[in-house]
């Protein structure tokens, strides 16, 4: 369960760096840039949700956000 540790701590250090100015768009990449390899390291054949690349990024974010909190 180390990885998921770290994973909440860069997400949280990412959410004190990342403030309003940031755009979502930069918010997400980095949420997901985490989370995704965080997955990839514990499951190789892991691959992103069949709809990642159709939804919104509010949409992504919060998938990603709600990851986050269940960690």
């Amino acid at each position: 369960m180390d990885k998921f540790n770290a994973m909440k701590s860069f997400l949280v250090m990412g959410d004190l760096i990342n403030n309003e100015k940031t755009s979502l768009k930069d918010r997400v990449k980095y949420k997901e840039r985490i989370v995704f390899a965080t997955m990839r390291s514990m499951i190789p054949q892991w691959e992103p949700p069949s709809d990642w690349s159709t939804i919104t990024d509010e949409q992504k974010l919060e998938r990603l956000t709600k990851i986050e909190t269940q960690i």
